[in-house]
């Protein structure tokens, strides 16, 4: 929980930060266009630490607190053949491929609030006004993969704003049916290098 608290801090603080020194438009909310993230989007390859942060398990009617991972992982950000870029990490059965969003912008506490649920510990309003920009003005990945447990197949989404050149937030989604009963589970993600 502290760790979740502290990496809030610091993303809030290292934003307004570089947002006061700089008196202008955040570089990251120039991004929010398919033109803009071609030119740049080779930047992001490499290792990236990747957080998993306390969300939540929805199993059938009940809901349950899902705890953050006390572990920093990596995950290797690569470019595919085709220009996009693709995640692996040495645990996971597949790739996560990463797509442009072309999506309407992100509400989390709205999604958060229809799954019944608590909303994220940043919002997609908290990043609008600490970024000084619309969720939509910045870049939006969507990245999918599939994993199977115990014979079940897990559905794995997650949605990341790029918020800087070693920042990236979002939230990871997983949906899956477990003896007949659906479960889903979010819990919100930090990248950072």
């Amino acid at each position: 929980m502290f760790k979740m608290i502290s990496f809030t801090c610091y993303l809030a603080f290292s934003v307004l930060a570089t947002s006061a020194a700089h008196a202008q438009q955040n570089v990251a909310c120039t991004y929010g266009t398919p033109k803009a993230w071609d030119k740049i989007s080779l930047m992001y390859v490499g290792p990236w630490k990747i957080a998993h942060h306390a969300g939540y398990v929805i199993a059938g009617p009940m809901t349950m607190p899902f705890p953050a991972s006390g572990d920093i992982e990596t995950i290797q950000i690569e470019m595919s053949p085709s220009g996009g870029l693709v995640g692996t990490h040495p645990e996971a059965q597949q790739p996560i491929v990463f797509d442009w969003a072309d999506e309407p912008p992100w509400k989390f506490e709205a999604d958060a609030s229809r799954d019944g649920v608590p909303a994220p510990m940043l919002s997609s309003s908290d990043v609008e006004i600490l970024m000084g920009c619309s969720v939509d003005k910045l870049a939006r990945l969507i990245g999918r993969t599939q994993a199977t447990i115990d014979g079940t197949t897990m559905d794995m989404t997650v949605r990341l704003m790029v918020v800087g050149p070693d920042q990236m937030y979002g939230i990871f989604h997983t949906s899956s049916v477990a003896r007949g009963i659906p479960v889903k589970s979010w819990r919100t993600v930090t990248l950072t290098r």
